[in-house]
């Protein structure tokens, strides 16, 4: 028999909290005179019930984010090409086999899911020194981005730290509480660090400054969100499969500049309601990885435009030019 996709508790750690508590339980938004019923709501995302029992259904707005929800700008249909660019990227990782939460596309800016608690974790596989990496491995820097033959996988807590001075005793805080709390004008707070990354040591997770090496004294330290044999499957059938087949699929796209190159992928897995399984979920699109055609940074046609500051015309010129390369996946 087919597998029913149950009730999602999903998009972030914080949904699962909002959805569990029945004060936040499907509050109502008003839509061209019409009542929506949502089941949580992220930076750039709505999660509402689906058409089917048990399922639901992912919206994405017309919304990029960047330094943590610091830089915040609507742009006209980007969450079309978005969901195109996702819909695109699961439709491939199901075809090779590989465990996801998609469904289906239900319309031009939603998918589909299946349900899953999250993991409050984000997994990043990287080909390039690149991005962060070059703050917690000073080492790597240098005129041509250094690729390895081996892909380098890492881990980054979704609950950010908030330690000294504000604190003396460090503990973790939701997204949506230490945006509320420790994010003015722009900037953080000093001591609260979004997205700490996980040193993992013989089965501890030791939490630390994204964006500084990783020597000395952790942050803190949290509570394994998985066993141990999960966190191997996560890491050797999920990460570093996913990784493969779509640089794979991005290496079959020309362009002008050569073939595409992807640098590095981030995404997000969540626990299966109806039986456990770990799979990949949330979503995977232009805001999820680094890719370059020819291999090139200056050429470079993800997010990181945004992140730099590129006039949102040509951001999205760049995400409508993606959606229309990953349909080459299929």
């Amino acid at each position: 028999m087919p597998l029913k996709p149950p009730i999602i508790d999903y998009l972030s750690y914080r949904a699962i909290i909002e959805y569990r508590n029945p004060k936040s339980l499907f509050p109502r938004e008003k839509s061209a005179g019409a009542v929506i019923m949502i089941i949580a709501k992220g930076k750039t995302k709505i999660v509402k019930p689906g058409p089917e029992p048990h399922t639901v259904l992912l919206e994405t707005q017309d919304v990029l984010t960047g330094g943590d929800a610091a830089k915040k700008e609507t742009i006209h249909e980007i969450g079309v090409h978005k969901t195109t660019q996702a819909a695109n990227v699961f439709s491939l990782l199901n075809k090779k086999g590989l465990p996801t939460a998609f469904l289906s596309r239900a319309s031009p800016n939603e998918l589909l899911c299946y349900g899953c608690d999250m993991l409050p974790l984000e997994l990043v596989v990287r080909r390039y020194a690149w991005g962060s990496y070059l703050y917690r491995n000073p080492q790597f820097k240098s005129d041509r981005p250094h690729r390895f033959e081996t892909p380098v996988w890492e881990l980054f807590h979704k609950m950010s730290v908030v330690a000294q001075p504000i604190t003396d005793k460090p503990y973790q805080t939701g997204e949506e509480e230490a945006r509320a709390q420790f994010l003015k004008n722009g900037k953080w707070a000093e001591g609260v660090y979004t997205d700490p990354y996980i040193q993992v040591k013989d089965g501890h997770w030791f939490l630390y400054p994204a964006k500084k090496p990783v020597e000395g004294k952790p942050l803190m330290e949290a509570q394994p969100p998985c066993t141990e044999a999960e966190f191997d499957d996560i890491v050797n059938k999920i990460m570093l499969p996913t990784f493969l087949a779509l640089e794979e699929a991005w290496k079959k796209v020309e362009t002008a500049y050569g073939p595409v190159a992807l640098v590095d992928l981030k995404i997000e897995v969540g626990r299966r309601k109806s039986d456990g399984k770990i799979v990949i979920a949330d979503v995977i699109d232009n805001d999820s990885w680094r890719i370059w055609p020819g291999a090139d940074p200056k050429k470079q046609l993800d997010k990181q435009c945004f992140r730099d500051d590129n006039p949102l015309s040509c951001v999205a010129e760049n995400y409508v030019m993606v959606a229309d390369l990953t349909s080459k996946f299929l």
